[in-house]
């Protein structure tokens, strides 16, 4: 049995894994640098795979091929990277299967938009699985969306369709995102708007928060569950635009079951009922309600994507050898 190498680019980690028929055998990650761009990390990560490799007791010859996703517009087909917000710049048309193909020497490769793939490995291996009609909101550096319809993945004639639901307006007198819009989910929600949000606010000086070394989504729910009054204001504000981009999305796509992953979900107890009652008062559903599904590993849901691509290519036998 082959295993898959999976490597997420992420804004904040580069996370790599090792995959196994849906199974993540091994993963870590490295800090991802990504305003200095992708091009000076691309060594380290050739390193970290074969360290991966080597505490796993695999070969290069043992793996099937090179599973890879990245925050922006991707052209699967030709394994290239169409254009990036922010993170990577330095990335916008290289062509990742290329890269791979020279690095590892594996004639298998697929790249794909990270919340695509993290849609693909929760209907595949997850929480979703046997589910046709899915949206899914993965908070990472910023907010990514996948859309599923009838079992087919949502990818549009521009590769952009269902991936940009951070960059729905949520408040149209809002702040300005990184991608020039106003007001979208990320601009309003995200983990890299956080610090200007948390010092904002009124109560800043005497919060828990002041205090945080790290101000993102873990200071804010650790000083909310403690009690702190900024914090809790910042958080239902926050639930308030993540649960708009969630209504935005049921809107839109009709989906069965709304799928929540990325870092913020290791606090789901918290944060999901909120969503959830959110959701279930405000969206237009006359069907019934949604449901919502949270990862099971959060952390691992794009790896799992990458390599369920990786299985798709090879059966197919149009990529791999």
């Amino acid at each position: 049995m082959m295993t898959n190498i999976a490597i997420d680019f992420g804004g904040t980690t580069i996370k790599i894994g090792l995959v196994r028929s849906g199974v993540v055998l091994a993963k870590t990650g490295i800090p991802a640098q990504s305003s200095g761009g992708l091009l000076p990390r691309l060594d380290d990560v050739e390193r970290t795979v074969h360290r991966l490799l080597a505490d796993a007791g695999l070969a290069l010859d043992q793996c099937k091929g090179v599973g890879m996703a990245v925050p922006g517009l991707t052209d699967p087909m030709k394994s290239t990277l169409l254009s990036i917000n922010e993170k990577y710049a330095d990335a916008a048309g290289m062509n990742f299967g290329d890269w791979a193909s020279d690095r590892f020497g594996l004639g298998c490769h697929v790249l794909e938009n990270d919340a695509r793939a993290a849609l693909l490995g929760e209907t595949a291996y997850g929480v979703s699985r046997g589910i046709r009609d899915s949206v899914l909101m993965i908070f990472g550096t910023g907010i990514g969306t996948a859309v599923m319809i009838d079992g087919q993945i949502l990818r549009g004639r521009h590769h952009q369709a269902g991936v940009l639901g951070g960059h729905l307006t949520t408040d149209v007198h809002g702040s300005i995102c990184t991608c020039g819009n106003i007001g979208c989910v990320e601009a309003q929600a995200g983990h890299w708007a956080l610090e200007a949000k948390i010092k904002k606010h009124p109560g800043f000086s005497a919060s828990l928060l002041q205090r945080a070394r790290t101000p993102g989504y873990q200071a804010i729910v650790d000083a909310a569950t403690a009690g702190d009054g900024a914090a809790r204001d910042i958080l239902d504000e926050l639930v308030i635009h993540w649960s708009a981009g969630i209504i935005n999305l049921i809107h839109a796509y009709d989906p069965e079951v709304v799928v929540l992953s990325g870092g913020l979900m290791n606090a789901a107890d918290l944060i999901v009922p909120k969503l959830a009652e959110r959701v279930h008062r405000l969206a237009w559903t006359p069907w019934g309600k949604v449901r919502f599904e949270v990862a099971g590993d959060p952390e691992s849901s794009v790896l799992l994507g990458t390599s369920y691509l990786l299985e798709q290519l090879s059966a197919s036998r149009r990529t791999c050898p």
